[in-house]
């Protein structure tokens, strides 16, 4: 009896590594907390969260976006918040529903009067019109600060209460871009005292 070669080709076995995409890579990178993050805190008066909480809420009208800066002083790992400036009271902000912005001048004169005064920057806060509280593209590309720690909160539906901390999106500057803290890692990492 005569054997017949198998037509069906023996493919080797693929042990290869599966791809992911980058908005899969991004979002499993935003759950791993980075070790440069590991004891960060944010401390704020509170009386200096609700005063900003009311002006951006009082600025944004209901229908544009407003921000401030809170500004004070770096401890180790602590970042606190004692005062704030607000992007109107800056320059023109030119808010609109979705967007604003702090003018390069105005960016320039924040930075030398801090510097005479010793003060830094802690904390980005702005508005969004609905409840996401991600950081947008247009946000992570006009940071005003780029250290490792810096905070940057994105508060919903145009600074409207009730001011709770587990609505606001609560992010930190990493070696690699943004680190968004969720459920009780927040209260850990923003403490109002």
């Amino acid at each position: 009896m005569e054997t017949k070669p198998s037509m069906a080709k023996k493919g080797k076995p693929n042990r290869g590594i599966p791809r992911f995409s980058e908005d899969d890579a991004s979002r499993s990178r935003a759950r791993v907390q980075p070790e440069e993050l590991k004891h960060t805190r944010l401390l704020v008066p509170q009386s200096l969260f609700e005063r900003t909480l009311r002006q951006l809420a009082d600025r944004s009208a209901g229908w544009r976006e407003s921000a401030a800066i809170w500004i004070g002083s770096l401890d180790g790992d602590d970042a606190i918040a004692s005062d704030v400036l607000y992007h109107h009271e800056l320059c023109e902000d030119n808010a609109g529903p979705l967007s604003l912005e702090l003018s390069e001048r105005a960016k320039f004169e924040l930075y030398r009067t801090l510097a005479t005064k010793g003060q830094k920057i802690v904390s980005l806060i702005h508005t969004h019109p609905r409840d996401w509280v991600g950081l947008s593209a247009v946000d992570e590309d006009n940071q005003i600060c780029s250290r490792i720690g810096f905070w940057s909160l994105v508060v919903p539906w145009y600074g409207r209460e009730p001011w709770d901390l587990a609505r606001i999106g609560i992010h930190a500057r990493t070696n690699d871009g943004w680190h968004e803290f969720r459920g009780s890692e927040i209260g850990r990492r923003v403490v109002l005292v």
